[in-house]
């Protein structure tokens, strides 16, 4: 072999420094604008999700396996408890009920469905929709609409007597 084959790269210290300053800045930037991306990804799937949820009109898609008549039954069942519910006395001019929170989910299925279970014992559910000050989406099932703590307590003490495991239902004032 001859010593035209091989080149020797002499570099100072100075020039390693900036070498490895210019690797290190052109990382950071592609770091950052992998960041910038994924925010952006984001912010299009929340805008995604909220349209979709303009377009159901608060309805979810059911599965495919359900029937017409299982969903139907489901939403008569939702509105007659919604209908007991108002026409429950209060016991002030301010409106103040009492309900007694049997669960929270995330899913609106789930709450539904469990929801339906206490429909069928004869008590008034009702799902609530997530608060906006909600970090993510709870659908809370609730019991009632009762005049006093004490009806609340009542219903709270009766159920979980009825039931085999601890329970952790609470009561709610709005």
């Amino acid at each position: 072999m001859k010593n035209r084959d091989y080149r020797e790269l002499q570099l100072s210290s100075s020039q390693l420094f900036f070498i490895f300053l210019a690797i290190l800045i052109l990382g950071v930037v592609i770091f950052l604008l992998g960041v910038s991306v994924g925010k952006k990804q984001t912010q299009i799937m929340k805008g995604a999700q909220m349209t979709a949820k303009e377009k159901a009109g608060d309805q979810i898609s059911p599965p495919a396996e359900e029937s017409k008549e299982s969903i139907s039954k489901e939403l008569a069942s939702l509105q007659k408890a919604t209908e007991e519910t108002q026409k429950k006395p209060t016991a002030s001019d301010d409106r103040t009920l009492f309900y007694v929170q049997v669960g929270a989910f995330n899913r609106r299925e789930d709450a539904v469905s469990f929801a339906e279970i206490f429909n069928q014992r004869g008590y008034p559910a009702i799902v609530l929709d997530p608060f906006s000050s909600d970090r993510k989406e709870i659908f809370r099932v609730r019991i009632g609409g009762y005049a006093t703590r004490e009806e609340a307590q009542e219903v709270r003490t009766k159920i979980q007597s009825e039931t085999s495991r601890e329970t952790d239902y609470f009561i709610i004032r709005s």
